[in-house]
């Protein structure tokens, strides 16, 4: 088969969907990875066939950090100058995901736009891998079997519905995907159907056909990539939905990284430093982020290891023997030399920490990083998370010492060798094929052939000989 895994995010969302490309091309699949163009050589180095998707994921990621997560913005400058740009942004996201699936290649991507305007356009028999907490593209599902990340259910809230997370069942929980849905649905309803009618060649989603329940409705299966022991699955979800365990990338990043001596003498030192990264977040105040970092390290006695990516956070400052500075480094190195983690709760983030045994504390921004922050403290390998709008020195402080408790270690190095014999992206695969609607790939006039190409006028889904005569 040929198949497209779409993807929108950070690269700790890109990396585990390079595991399950190479297990799919161990089976022979032709794959392609569709992300942002500043992925390209991550995934090519992995040897993937890449596609560049428009957006800018420091941007998008900037964006979610101004509004908190909030799908309605409640300040003036926020509506007026940067909605525009986001949704002009998602409109450059949705459009290239149709030759991201279409074009052979990156060149031929005008010839396919082209080609779709015609009465009978090629369709390759692509299937397709999708994620994002957010709905967006996922539209288009009428036209492709595409996954989302979100599920009702009602074991927690929508990630986006900014609820508190309990131990309880709720009905508002299930409630809460309906509502976010719908609000989403709103605002990107027009975008949508204009990318169907436009280049899918498909009628408008009309008011009474259920638009935020499409994928719901074409009963769409979906994989959510995490550990069962750290999240099981929830009792109302059906056999649609499977948990299939944490994905890793095997060999990582970490077999060309190189450390400096310097780098190596600081990690060395006292059983490790507590690892302090926010990944792809966008902080508002770098240096302030930084100067309470510093604070709370000293006043809890604690040496700290802090990871700039998008954010200079070290500036002129001066910094005490206490601190180190790194950039860009491997988490699948760096983390198990640490002693404990402290991050923004990505989901990557959150389980490199977790499969180096590293005790977790939780600043999420928006999202579904507060799910992982409670995630890991239901477990008991995490302390209690705190927003960073509310993180003070006092409360880092006091997470610092909470993190250095020897019963949360040895949980945490009890939840590492359970997600270590995982097969995430083995079970990915066979999850896939698993629910691979295979009754729907052949031709409808040959049932012995895979249907390549889609007839517009006669609405038959074709193998190349019956096409081409």
């Amino acid at each position: 088969m040929r198949i497209c895994i779409i993807i929108v995010g950070t690269r700790g969302d890109v990396q585990p969907f390079l595991a399950i490309a190479q297990r799919l091309q161990q089976d022979g699949h032709r794959v392609r990875l569709a992300t942002h163009a500043v992925y390209r050589d991550f995934v090519m180095s992995h040897g993937v066939e890449f596609y560049p998707l428009g957006g800018d994921p420091k941007e998008l990621a900037a964006y979610m950090v101004k509004t908190g997560g909030h799908l309605i913005p409640t300040k003036i400058e926020t509506l007026t100058k940067d909605v525009p740009r986001n949704k002009e942004m998602i409109k450059e996201i949705v459009h290239s995901t149709w030759p991201a699936v279409s074009a052979p290649t990156r060149t031929e991507a005008a010839q396919v736009y082209r080609v779709s305007r015609s009465r009978r356009k090629p369709l390759s028999q692509t299937r397709l891998l999708r994620t994002h907490p957010r709905r967006r593209a996922s539209r288009r599902a009428a036209a492709h079997h595409v996954s989302t990340a979100v599920v009702p259910t009602m074991a927690f809230p929508h990630p986006l519905a900014n609820m508190p997370y309990t131990d309880e069942l709720k009905k508002t929980n299930y409630l809460s995907y309906k509502m976010v849905d719908l609000l989403m649905w709103q605002g990107t309803e027009g975008l949508i159907n204009d990318f169907r009618t436009k280049v899918l060649k498909l009628r408008k989603i009309r008011n009474g056909d259920g638009g935020r329940d499409l994928l719901l409705d074409l009963h769409i299966p979906h994989a959510f990539m995490w550990s069962p022991e750290l999240v099981p699955k929830p009792a109302d979800w059906g056999d649609l939905y499977d948990v299939i365990g944490t994905v890793t990338l095997n060999g990582g990043s970490n077999s060309s990284y190189t450390p400096s001596s310097e780098l190596e003498t600081f990690l060395g030192r006292d059983g490790g430093p507590i690892f302090v990264g926010f990944g792809s977040m966008v902080l508002a105040d770098p240096l302030a982020t930084t100067k309470m970092i510093v604070e709370a390290a000293q006043q809890a006695g604690v040496r700290v290891l802090i990871q700039s990516s998008w954010s200079d956070m070290a500036g002129d400052l001066d910094i005490p023997d206490n601190v180190f500075f790194i950039g860009n480094c491997p988490h699948d190195w760096l983390m198990p030399r640490v002693c404990a983690v402290v991050h923004h709760g990505g989901a990557g983030t959150t389980a490199a920490g977790l499969l180096a045994g590293k005790p977790t504390f939780i600043v999420p921004f928006f999202g579904d990083q507060p799910f992982w922050g409670h995630a890991v403290v239901k477990a008991g390998v995490g302390v209690k998370p705190c927003p960073i709008a509310q993180l003070t020195t006092e409360k880092l402080r006091e997470a610092f010492v909470g993190l250095m408790d020897p019963a949360l270690r040895a949980r945490a190095l009890n939840l590492r060798d359970v997600m270590r014999r995982e097969d995430g992206a083995g079970e990915a695969v066979r999850s896939f094929y698993r629910h691979l609607p295979t009754q729907e790939m052949f031709c409808d006039l040959d049932h012995e052939r895979i249907a390549t190409r889609w007839s517009v006028r006669d609405r038959l889904k074709l193998c190349d000989r019956c096409a081409s005569s």
